[in-house]
């Protein structure tokens, strides 16, 4: 998918634009619209506004949320404007509001879910805007979020970081996520700690798994390991021990089948799952 071809920029009506209710950029500090507008007044306004046209002489906002309102704030009847036509508005959009005063976490996550909507996978978003496909999932991830925790963020967003708020959507726990939201928003809790309180509300066998899964994660990356000291290669054939005792000695290739690789341990160092297949 390519962005939206642009036209000249033209004066248009402040009152031809309209909002749409789906515009990323729904929440705006009013001491940065405060600078703006006299920014905008001294020196005029260096950065036209875009739009699509909707017919008989109406537009729609795409880009510009901030410089459009502190010109309605000046009283201006008129905004320098660019039209943007094809398909890649919404592209346009987004990427227009990153590159400035940058969105607040929710309205990310909110104009990337629109994207996705439209066709767009996580790898093409990640290329987009310039982040890692995992980024874009924690993003997207901030979707599920109830919403009167969405509700409160706006008045918390100083206090609440990106990373936090993350945090906080990954939890399955509600109990435990109003408890890391009430924390948050009262500047008294940090991502490390929000990311024990999400494990320690699992179930203890969820939990357990959880933390196989991640020691599985590391097995994969390793290809041999032919120097093991001999305290380690004594800790792993312990460690192999208690797995074999707990999947009824030797049961693997079951939990194999069901999304849980076992590593392979041999006297002369590890074998990783990956390659144990």
């Amino acid at each position: 998918m390519s962005l939206a071809a642009m036209g000249d920029a033209a004066c248009i009506a402040v009152a031809a634009i309209a909002v749409p209710d789906s515009h990323a950029r729904r929440r705006i500090d009013g001491d940065g619209l405060d600078l703006l507008a006299r920014s905008i007044e001294e020196v005029g306004l260096l950065q036209p506004i875009m739009v699509r046209p909707l017919g008989n002489g109406r537009y729609e906002l795409l880009a510009g949320a901030r410089r459009l309102r502190a010109m309605q704030a000046l009283g201006r009847a008129g905004v320098p404007a660019v039209p943007v036509t094809n398909e890649g508005a919404a592209v346009l959009s987004l990427v227009e509001n990153m590159q400035r005063q940058g969105l607040d976490a929710l309205e990310l996550a909110e104009a990337l879910q629109r994207l996705v909507e439209r066709g767009w996978g996580r790898e093409a978003l990640a290329r987009l805007v310039g982040r890692s496909t995992s980024w874009i999932g924690d993003m997207l991830g901030l979707n599920r979020l109830p919403d009167w925790i969405k509700m409160e963020y706006p008045q918390a967003r100083r206090v609440v970081s990106r990373s936090l708020l993350v945090e906080i959507a990954r939890g399955r726990d509600a109990s435990a996520q109003a408890e890391m939201w009430r924390q948050a928003a009262g500047g008294a809790l940090t991502v490390r700690q929000a990311r024990r309180m999400r494990r320690e509300a699992l179930p203890a066998v969820p939990r357990a798994l959880s933390a196989v899964r991640r020691c599985v994660r590391q097995l994969d990356r390793i290809d041999t390991a032919p120097d093991l000291a001999e305290k380690d290669r004594s800790a792993l054939l312990a460690l192999r021990d208690r797995i074999d005792l707990l999947l009824g000695a030797g049961g693997g290739g079951e939990d194999e089948a069901r999304g849980f690789p076992v590593g392979r341990l041999q006297a002369g160092g590890v074998v990783a799952a990956a390659d144990a297949r």
